[in-house]
């Protein structure tokens, strides 16, 4: 639990670690979802007050929308930066789908993925979640796009299926492996058919 960072002296508040804040936020709003995450367990989990919440972050909507960058950044940019370090392009898509897993089935953080399987069951009713998830998807299929794209100009791949429907295909294993660590499949479950999606993927 986040902890005041220094004594309040007086006539003026405490700081806080607003980054230790986010990540207990990021935490609450994964585990419970957004409609789960009450502002009191909100409060609860960063251990601060509701005015603090507030002055440091806004409403519950920026709240939520600063934990989705902040998952985006650290948790869920893990697969991407595997992706681009491996050697090969078969090294690259197993471990994409694997430190994908990884994360989706931690012992000491919620199971399945924030964007996957929590901000993508409000984004319906929410405009604004809708878009940001769209382009965190157009990113992504972009990123995983330009690699392919390198690797049939090279030989390592056929023209067909096209570079992007691979990427798609791709992003789209990553999600539903998130999807079925959050219904309380296990590690080793979730890999179990990996390198039949990572054929489908290199096809």
């Amino acid at each position: 639990m986040p902890k005041q960072t220094e004594k309040r002296a007086r006539g003026r508040p405490a700081s806080i670690d607003k980054t230790e804040i986010l990540e207990a936020a990021t935490q609450a709003f994964w585990r419970l979802g957004y409609d789960g995450a009450s502002l009191g367990e909100l409060t609860k989990a960063t251990g601060v007050s509701r005015p603090t919440l507030y002055a440091a972050f806004g409403d519950k909507d920026a709240l939520f929308d600063a934990a989705l960058d902040h998952y985006a950044k650290t948790t869920g940019a893990a697969p991407a930066h595997a992706f681009a370090e491996a050697t090969d392009i078969r090294a690259a898509v197993t471990a994409f789908l694997t430190v994908s897993a990884e994360g989706n089935t931690k012992i000491d953080a919620p199971s399945g993925c924030l964007i996957a399987c929590c901000a993508a069951l409000t984004a319906e009713t929410t405009p604004l979640l809708k878009t940001k998830l769209q382009k965190q998807t157009q990113e992504l299929t972009a990123f995983l796009s330009a690699r392919f794209a390198r690797e049939v100009a090279r030989g390592a791949l056929s023209e067909r299926p096209t570079p992007e429907a691979r990427a798609v295909l791709l992003g789209d294993f990553m999600r539903a492996q998130a999807v079925r660590a959050r219904s309380g499949a296990s590690r080793a479950e979730v890999l179990s058919e990996l390198s039949t999606r990572v054929e489908a993927v290199l096809a």
